[in-house]
């Protein structure tokens, strides 16, 4: 046999380049598709969220808050916000419009810490039923007042069990 024939008979070597594999695209894609699934998901502010119960948590005294309840209404979207503790119809927020519901608490927050400056929070407490929705509403009508973004913001849920 001559030399020749000796390296036909002899297997190739692969090259190191070969057995590399670049996953860099596939990467890529997958954050491509996190990024746009993100994008395009939307959060329902209406849907009802079962919160579990507190363990821990500090005691609010409720007469250096401003109150503001929030109840379940009628029908699957329905909520009355009341202003103050009490649960009277005379105090409670009127209208079917967000935005006028939000002015109305803002004015509320508003007057309440004007008269009384000691006041050191603003408490909203809500039906565990209360749909999300209906807490951010309160919420931005606190954020409309500007004494009440100078004050701590405590929001209670109450569950029933």
């Amino acid at each position: 046999m001559t030399s020749q024939e000796n390296e036909d008979v002899l297997p190739r070597r692969k090259s190191d380049e070969d057995a590399d594999l670049d996953i860099t695209p596939m990467i890529d894609i997958t954050f491509l598709l996190l990024a746009f699934f993100v994008m395009v998901s939307k959060m329902d502010p209406q849907l009802p969220v079962s919160l579990p119960q507190a363990l821990n948590g500090d005691v609010i005294p409720e007469k250096n808050c401003v109150v503001l309840v929030v109840l379940k209404g009628e029908g699957d979207d329905g909520y009355t916000i009341y202003k103050g503790r009490t649960k009277d119809n005379s105090d409670a927020v009127v209208g079917d419009d967000p935005v006028e519901m939000e002015s109305q608490i803002a004015e509320y927050v508003e007057d309440t810490l004007s008269r009384n400056p000691k006041i050191q929070a603003v408490l909203i407490k809500a039906e565990g039923d209360v749909k999300t929705g209906a807490v951010e509403t309160v919420k931005r009508g606190v954020a409309g007042s500007d004494l009440g973004l100078t004050r701590r913001l405590y929001v209670a849920v109450e569950t029933t069990q």
